[in-house]
């Protein structure tokens, strides 16, 4: 049994990601799941048009050159080929969002040279920016776990040392003998958690 166009579409309802299909020789989207004008915010027609030069005007400045390779190796991709690349693109708001783009050669002439490329399109802003925020939470530990062992441990080992030369005949009375070994269990105590802290950032 074969499977209608109907069954295909909805497929691609069901599915949280984007499908379009482009013309390379036209330059033109040929197919678009409608996800993508969800996705982005624009009308079918907005959309369309924006199609032009792969979406260049919606495409993040920094990240033209990338969306340049990708073009560039779909036309020299082999047969089976999967480019893929993640993109920033502009939507109706405004605002960037972060596309992982999955690209293939679905159709080529005579001479094989590509001529038409499906693409499916997944938002990652979200995973993006955690990971961002995890980046920079991992910078944080790395900061702390400097200053805990350059800037808290060497006074500490400084007052330990400095302990040891108190605990010499000229100052041992019995008085003084446990004034030093209060004050050495309390360092003791905290170069205990200084070295307990170094663990848990490594």
């Amino acid at each position: 049994m074969g499977l209608n166009f109907a069954f295909i579409r909805s497929l691609h309802k069901a599915s949280p990601v984007a499908f379009g299909a482009i013309d390379m020789i036209g330059d033109d989207l040929i197919y678009s799941s409608g996800h993508a004008e969800e996705l982005l915010g624009y009308t079918k027609k907005e959309f369309k048009e924006l199609s032009s030069n792969y979406f260049a005007s919606i495409i993040h400045p920094d990240d033209l050159e990338t969306s340049e390779e990708i073009i560039e190796r779909l036309r020299n991709s082999q047969v089976g080929e999967i480019v893929e690349c993640t993109l920033r693109v502009r939507n109706a708001s405004g605002d960037y969002q972060h596309l992982f783009i999955r690209d293939i050669v679905f159709e080529r002439n005579d001479q094989q040279t590509p001529v038409k490329f499906s693409t499916i399109v997944q938002d990652v802003t979200q995973l993006v920016e955690l990971e961002k925020a995890l980046g920079e939470k991992v910078d944080a530990i790395r900061k702390i776990s400097y200053k805990n062992s350059h800037e808290l441990r060497a006074p500490v080992a400084k007052i330990i040392g400095l302990v040891d030369l108190l605990k010499t005949d000229n100052f041992k009375t019995e008085y003084n003998e446990r004034i030093f070994r209060h004050l050495e269990e309390t360092v003791k105590k905290l170069d205990d958690v200084i070295h307990e802290i170094n663990n848990l950032s490594n």
